[in-house]
This record gives C-alpha cells, structure tokens and sequence, in this order.
C-alpha cells in the first residue's frame, strides 16, 4: 500500500472512531434533552444552576453562588434537595470551592432513585432566601 493511501485510509479511520464516539457518548438527560440553566436570586445571593447530567445513574448540576455582602459557609451537601417525579435522589457529593467567601462553584451530584422523567425539582436551603429551580424531563 502507497503512502497517499494509508495516509487515507488512516484519516478515514480517525474520522468514523471520531464520530462514532461523539454519536454514542452518554447523553445528558433522557432523549437527549438539553436541559437549560436557571438563575435565580435568594436575598444580595446570585445563583446559577446547570443541568450537565441526568440519567439512569444520577444527576449533576454545576451550581455558581456569588454574592457581595453574604457569606456563602452553606454545606451544599446537606442544604440541598433533588425530587425527580415524587422520588428523592440523595445527595452524592460537591465538588467544588469550599464554604466561605463570596464566589462558588462546583458540581453537585445525586444518585439515581428511579427513572429520570417527570418533574425534577431541585432545592437549596441555607442561604438569603429559598432556591428553588425545576425542570420537566418527557418520558
């Protein structure tokens, strides 16, 4: 085989495992669905949270606090709440800026307690005034 064409044949390779693993990479939610951010305020507390996963094994959100007058010492892992369609998800972990300060951000994860469809509402308590943030998943 000449050059020129291993030199094809090894593009035409990287491009189908390329695409290939972007087409059967996990999907961030059910069907696909891009679930959008939702900003929100509790008191002088900025808060930003993006769904990046929810499926049959868990749920993440990258969370951002900020703020200029209040301290943000809350535990994120027990001031938080995930109800997907009636069912609690436990809080896994927080991965991410420490208590203290005025600007943080990490990821909060909760493990799967059923399907991921429905209603999901989740909730931070521990700050200026309540976090409340929902998302409608089909299914």
């Amino acid at each position: 085989m000449n050059a020129h064409r291993l030199s094809l044949l090894t593009v035409s390779i990287l491009a189908v495992v390329t695409i290939g693993g972007c087409a059967s990479g996990a999907s961030k939610a059910p069907s696909d669905t891009v679930l959008p951010s939702r900003s929100l305020t509790a008191g002088a507390v900025d808060v930003v949270i993006t769904p990046t996963r929810l499926d049959g094994t868990g749920a993440t959100f990258a969370v951002s606090l900020d703020t200029h007058s209040a301290d943000l010492s809350l535990d994120l892992t027990t001031a938080a709440e995930l109800d997907v369609n009636g069912t609690t998800w436990p809080v896994d972990s927080w991965t991410g800026a420490a208590p203290g300060g005025h600007h943080r951000d990490g990821d909060l994860t909760f493990t799967a307690q059923g399907p991921p469809t429905g209603t999901v509402h989740l909730t931070i308590t521990g700050l200026p005034g309540p976090i409340d943030a929902t998302w409608q998943v089909g299914g």
